[in-house]
């Protein structure tokens, strides 16, 4: 008789469980539909949810999100869901659907993944900045980062459509809270990279019974101030490159001399931008301008990659040696859109939570002395002059306090967010873990044993108050330092 009551108790809980799961199924099958999409089988949901643009008063223009879910594959062992956070800001979360839709992706096994283009990216009314992203020719990708002309034309055309002073990593944080009711889970997980890390924080902050853990991937603070550190950060981060040229056997046999050499350019690039002829398509022989300001700029765009960084030693000895076209075979030479990011919302962001708040004296402390300067700072500081700015709330910029197991991922050559960073934030999070993988930059790209990351970050989702095995970290190597062409 026990036996039989056993059984029933243990049916009735298959039963209500089964039903559980059912009915979230359901709710997202009910709310989605199978994509479309080229490359994406029929398993795959997508949908859009409209949001009030004015997140203060929730009425008026609406904007409507481009959502895509990736079934959890095994079903019966579901978790609560990943939600994936992208950079930028103004990177598409929805343009890592590939990767997580394969059937073979470890995140999948147990997991719902949830890509969101947060608003004014993606597909959820992006605001692009075709005046500074399309590039006609070769002359235009070494122009300045924001002319201001170009920045004032973008910001009329953007208006038209938005009203660029609620497109804010706040609302961002509210729009994902509507979403995730919506698609009926009751609690997620975040997978912040970048600037998603500091968006997972304010959702932290903000709505912490809905997370249920959350990692944080190369994350800035809430008071890092873009691009205040980012001359000083990426100043520490090449002379750690150096340092790795020096112990590396090849990399120091053909490039002994690379930190003088890479500082006496700096030294001619502030005298005079360097000039370099180059055969066009009709075998016309042209001269190209290259700025000082336009060199740093690509090298530290380099760095945030460990392919990239193993690239610089030789371009900065060719370049030194007057060879430019290593540094130019870097940039497409005919008409070119680069639309990976929304620069649009990147100015929206940045010029309602960091710009503003950037004194002078801060200027002066972390910029003198760099090769950098303070050519990104002004150049932010000019664009955000003539740019909205929406509310920031109080109590914005402090840490977060919280209890909700995370992990903090960094890597030891980041040029913007470094490891000190991720001890900042891990300080007040009293269920935090911090990983810092001594051959990643600001991402992975480039490192052998990428499964190895991919695997801390589920382990830890799956049981997040433990901290993850990451001895597989020895194997994340990097290729070998480019010597040649």
């Amino acid at each position: 008789m026990k036996d039989i009551k056993l059984i029933f108790i243990l049916s009735s809980l298959i039963f209500i469980y089964s039903c559980s799961i059912e009915s979230k199924d359901s709710l997202i099958y009910k709310r989605l539909k199978a994509c479309n999409s080229t490359g994406l089988d029929s398993t795959i949901l997508c949908g859009t949810f409209p949001v009030f643009e004015n997140r203060q008063t929730n009425s008026g223009r609406k904007i409507d999100l481009n959502i895509i879910v990736i079934p959890a594959i095994n079903k019966g062992l579901s978790t609560s869901p990943i939600f994936y956070l992208e950079g930028g800001p103004g990177v598409a979360a929805t343009n890592a659907a590939s990767f997580y839709a394969d059937s073979n992706n470890y995140y999948r096994l147990q997991h719902d993944i949830v890509l969101i283009d947060v608003r004014g990216s993606g597909n959820s009314n992006p605001l692009h900045c075709h005046q500074l992203q399309l590039k006609e020719n070769l002359e235009e990708q070494f122009a300045e980062m924001y002319p201001i002309e170009d920045v004032k034309d973008c910001y009329d055309s953007l208006s038209k459509f938005a009203d660029l002073s609620q497109y804010t990593t706040t609302n961002m944080a509210i729009d994902i809270e509507d979403v995730r009711k919506w698609l009926g889970y009751k609690k997620i997980s975040l997978f912040g990279l970048s600037f998603g890390g500091r968006l997972a924080q304010v959702y932290m902050k903000m709505f912490p019974a809905s997370v249920e853990s959350s990692v944080l991937w190369s994350p800035a603070t809430m008071y890092s101030k873009m691009p205040l550190h980012f001359a000083k950060d990426a100043e520490i981060s090449l002379n750690k490159l150096f340092e790795d040229c020096k112990h590396d056997s090849l990399c120091n046999l053909n490039f002994p001399n690379v930190k003088r050499e890479f500082y006496e350019l700096l030294e001619r690039g502030k005298i005079k931008s360097f000039e370099y002829k180059i055969k066009n398509q009709n075998n016309e022989i042209k001269e190209v301008t290259i700025p000082w300001y336009s060199f740093q700029t690509k090298i530290r765009s380099l760095m945030y990659m460990p392919w990239g960084m193993r690239q610089i030693p030789y371009i900065v000895h060719q370049s030194y040696l007057g060879n430019w076209q290593p540094f130019i075979s870097l940039f497409p030479s005919d008409s070119s859109n680069d639309d990976f990011i929304a620069e649009g919302l990147y100015l929206c962001v940045t010029c309602t939570e960091d710009v503003p708040y950037i004194t002078q004296e801060e200027t002066d402390s972390l910029t003198v002395g760099t090769f950098m300067g303070d050519y990104r700072i002004q150049q932010q500081k000019k664009a955000c002059s003539s740019w909205a700015k929406g509310i920031v709330p109080d109590k914005f910029f402090e840490p977060v306090t919280s209890d909700i197991p995370t992990l903090v991922v960094s890597g030891y050559f980041d040029p913007v967010t470094p490891p000190l960073m991720a001890e900042q934030i891990v300080r007040s999070l009293t269920n935090g873990y911090l990983i810092t993988i001594p051959t990643m930059s600001h991402t992975i790209d480039g490192l052998s044993n990428p499964e190895c990351f991919d695997k801390m970050v589920v382990d830890f989702f799956n049981k997040p108050n433990t901290r993850p095995n990451s001895d597989c970290i020895q194997q994340m190597l990097p290729d070998n330092f480019k010597t040649q062409d």
